[in-house]
């Protein structure tokens, strides 16, 4: 180990606090920067995952009533993969610790099977048997805040009449991922419920027999969204059509969406905050370093240490600094990205998770303290480079302050 080396060592344990506390600095910004770049990369391939495999629709075609043989013409517009029908609709749901009703929002699947469009994911129990139609299934949210599970009796009504329905299981959907009851935007679980009931008896419920008031699309690849609500909007107008909308504009995708853009911005801007604010603090310790050192700075030149040399010994200084900082950064990143992600997972409702740490946050984060660190001392260094033996071993010059 050299000489400047030997003196590197001492310096760090002479100044550990100042060290520790600038470390930690740099650490909070790489902490943020692989969180929140991890948090980004898991939510998105969580959201597209579970949309993929339980294939949630591109379009959603809302009409008053449409006879079933439209779904035939609506196959045939271009770019449309699949299509499926269904009956859906509001209600009110009665329970007895409720002097209130709670809102409901009530979705067919198909009299036989699971859905092909809009799947859900069965958490608990089982899904509605074919041809009994007092038989439902729970969002598993509005089920766990209402301490509801299979096998319970609930009172509902729906368009004017009031049934009593059994719970026979409970799903998570990824159409839901983020429920709110109309009107507000602020989720509460226990105020509003989403039920799932064979079509035949929704049908019958909502006089829909025969017919339906919304359409699934999904797109074929590389299909345009637009060209297929245009050509929907122009074959259902004659049924009372709503207004086809994507899937960009999907009430629980939109809040998913925007939720993951906020965390790219924070990304982007939090994380530089706390590397100037170590890069400022790394200037004031070289700084101050560099004027208690100045003899033993023309004393290092003088038995012949050039000016990189010594330049390079105080350089090292910072990295050693920044790259501590940015290991522990990196390591608490990981912890805490795992931690935060299991919270969106509960709070958007998926199923599962598909935890994905953004590899080139790393890199960013190692270079960008490393640059921020070094660039705060550069100014300090350039003096360094122009002290003369002679000049570095007499006091400094004092300030001029005449101005």
């Amino acid at each position: 180990m050299s000489s400047l080396d030997r003196k590197l060592l001492r310096d760090l344990v002479r100044m550990k606090g100042q060290a520790a506390a600038i470390s930690v600095v740099i650490g909070l910004g790489v902490l943020l920067q692989v969180m929140m770049g991890g948090l980004v990369n898991t939510l998105d391939e969580t959201r597209a995952t579970y949309y993929d495999r339980y294939r949630l629709a591109d379009v959603f075609a809302p009409v008053v009533r449409a006879p079933n043989h439209v779904l035939a013409r609506i196959a045939e517009i271009p770019g449309v993969a699949n299509v499926e029908a269904r009956v859906s609709g509001n209600a009110l749901v009665d329970l007895e610790e409720n002097a209130l009703p709670v809102r409901a929002r009530v979705v067919s699947i198909p009299d036989t099977g699971g859905p092909r469009l809009n799947d859900v994911y069965l958490v608990q129990g089982r899904l509605p048997s074919p041809g009994h139609g007092d038989e439902i299934v729970l969002l598993a949210g509005f089920a766990k805040a209402r301490d509801l599970v299979p096998g319970d009796r609930i009172e509902a009504t729906m368009n004017g009449s009031k049934r009593l329905f059994r719970v026979v299981g409970l799903v998570e959907s990824p159409e839901f991922l983020y429920t709110t009851a109309p009107g507000e935007l602020v989720p509460d679980d226990a105020r509003f419920a989403v039920i799932w009931m064979r079509r035949a008896a929704l049908s019958a419920a909502y006089d829909m027999n025969g017919a339906f008031n919304e359409a699934l699309v999904g797109l074929s690849r590389g299909a345009s969204a637009g060209g297929v609500k245009a050509a929907l909007d122009r074959l259902l107008d004659a049924y009372g059509a709503a207004g086809a909308y994507g899937l960009d504009t999907q009430a629980s995708n939109r809040f998913v969406s925007e939720e993951i853009k906020g965390l790219r911005v924070t990304s982007a801007v939090v994380p530089p905050i706390f590397l100037a604010v170590a890069a400022f603090l790394l200037y004031i310790v070289i700084s101050r370093m560099v004027q208690a050192e100045r003899e033993q700075i023309g004393l290092l030149k003088a038995f012949g240490y050039s000016s990189m040399e010594v330049g390079l010994h105080y350089l090292k200084f910072v990295v050693v600094i920044a790259l501590v900082g940015a290991c522990l950064g990196a390591l608490g990143g990981i912890v805490s990205g795992r931690a935060l992600a299991v919270f969106y997972q509960s709070y958007f409702k998926f199923p599962f998770l598909v935890f994905q740490l953004d590899k080139s946050s790393f890199a960013i984060g190692f270079l960008v303290s490393i640059l921020a660190a070094s660039g705060g001392s550069l100014f300090v260094l350039r003096g360094v480079f122009g002290l003369t033996p002679a000049v570095a071993m007499r006091p400094p010059a004092p300030a001029d302050y005449s101005g």
